[in-house]
């Protein structure tokens, strides 16, 4: 029935190829070198009688007829592997990937709780501020991110899952409140200038200015929210930063809110889960995934 079939080598080959565009990525995916990859692909090509990839100098890109044939190993790849584990049982390693701020100041420091309810599953983390190709990378079973939830929750290949949108205060540390908190225009103030441009402006810098009236404010801006805490932590002012992310310092009693004009939140942006469907089977996804709810439920 099915002696007309390429090898499952040649197929894992070139589906991974199409994926990341390069034979050498995907020689680098499979533990292969790219003359095996190269090797398998033509020979797939051979059998099929068609040309998969054009080839040039520096890259690789898909014929019509290898698009077509790549859309359909790739579900066909999936499925198989969705079978697999579920005979097999989840693996027991899941790789997140989110922000360098959040995996600093709240994944890794509340991650010991989920390690002591399931010490058997190993969690990986891929701090970036890049986004992953959650559809086509294979290597991330997970995402956090940060900004507005897509207005469709569900494609084909993902599930977007929000987790809770964020209350921005103004903290410092308890010495700090104790100087300028009745001289504020002497004070201060540490923000976080996102890198993602897409991000819309929460009004930050216009709530600063109306808490400090007399004066132009002195506002100094840093790319990652972790550098702005850190500021707020050695006493050199006031950060306006999530209180998901200060958390800890609070806690600790290290960092403090704001009283008075300052007590008030900005309603900030949403954190959400991405997760590929290839993984929505997986008993280990599925208890991270509900263990991250249910702690930022707390808050």
């Amino acid at each position: 029935m099915f002696q007309q079939l390429p090898s499952l080598n040649a197929i894992k080959a070139f589906e991974s190829a199409a994926r990341l565009n390069s034979f050498k990525d995907a020689a680098n995916e499979l533990n292969v070198t790219p003359t095996a990859i190269s090797h398998q692909i033509r020979t797939l090509e051979d059998s099929l009688k068609i040309r998969l990839f054009e080839r040039k100098t520096r890259a690789v890109t898909l014929t019509k007829e290898g698009e077509l044939l790549a859309a359909s190993a790739n579900q066909s790849l999936q499925d198989l592997l969705s079978t697999v584990n579920q005979l097999k049982g989840s693996p027991r390693t899941l790789t997140i990937s989110t922000t360098s701020s959040f995996a600093a100041m709240w994944l890794v420091p509340n991650l010991a709780g989920f390690q002591q309810q399931h010490p058997d599953i190993d969690i990986q983390i891929r701090a970036e501020e890049s986004l992953i190709d959650m559809e086509h990378d294979r290597r991330v079973d997970m995402a956090i991110r940060y900004g507005e939830p897509p207005k469709q929750l569900e494609t084909k290949a993902l599930i977007h899952q929000p987790l809770i949108q964020e209350s921005i205060g103004f903290f410092a540390t308890p010495d700090y409140w104790k100087k300028h908190s009745k001289n504020t225009s002497e004070a201060v103030f540490f923000c976080t200038q996102w890198k993602n441009s897409k991000l819309p402006n929460l009004g930050i810098e216009e709530t600063i200015k109306s808490i400090v009236e007399d004066t132009q404010p002195n506002i100094r801006y840093f790319h990652d929210e972790n550098l702005t805490a850190q500021a707020a932590l050695s006493g050199q002012g006031i950060a306006i930063i999530s209180q998901l992310a200060v958390e800890n310092s609070i806690k600790n009693g290290w960092l403090t809110q704001g009283t008075d004009k300052m007590a008030t939140p900005i309603t900030g942006l949403h954190y959400y889960l991405v997760i590929p469907k290839r993984v929505q089977t997986n008993q280990t996804a599925m208890r991270f995934k509900e263990w991250l709810q249910s702690m930022l439920a707390k808050n």
